[in-house]
């Protein structure tokens, strides 16, 4: 017996299920009255075994159904450590965009705004002594291109 291979199980497996089902059959049939016709007969062993296939169904529904309350359970723990780091997370990169908001904002207020101002001046300096002077430059003419619009 030790060289069976799944292919060999599974069709033993398969004849040994057949043999006990028509066997099944057989003696529910013979347990049948005589004053019981042949088609009432398969009648009421169409009946059972339609139950037991019933049966069999709820069971493996309520089985199914367990597995999954179980599997929800099991997520729900693994989840919930996991989105309460997510949310300090998010809440450490708010503060980090905060203080580049804050950081952006001094160094609007405290650096480029005064660049900003005296480039300002200095234009205006540099243009009141043009005007005053008379040295006032003229704006060069952009160039334009002619296109040739006659066909050869």
């Amino acid at each position: 017996m030790g060289n069976w291979t799944a292919k060999k199980i599974g069709i033993v497996g398969g004849i040994v299920a057949t043999l006990v089902l028509v066997g099944i059959i057989v003696g529910l049939y013979m347990l049948g009255g005589d004053h019981q016709s042949a088609l009432e007969k398969l009648r009421d062993i169409a009946i059972i075994f339609s139950q037991l296939l019933m049966l069999i169904t709820v069971i493996l529904l309520a089985a199914i159904t367990a597995a999954l309350i179980f599997l929800v359970m099991k997520v729900k723990d693994q989840v919930m450590p996991m989105l309460d780091e997510g949310l300090a997370i998010l809440k450490e990169f708010k503060g980090t965009a905060n203080r580049v908001q804050n950081t952006t904002s001094f160094v609007t207020e405290e650096a480029v705004r005064p660049i900003v101002t005296a480039a300002g001046q200095m234009a205006k300096v540099r243009a009141m002594s043009r005007f005053v002077t008379g040295k006032t430059t003229k704006v060069p003419t952009p160039p334009t291109f002619k296109t040739d619009t006659s066909k050869k």
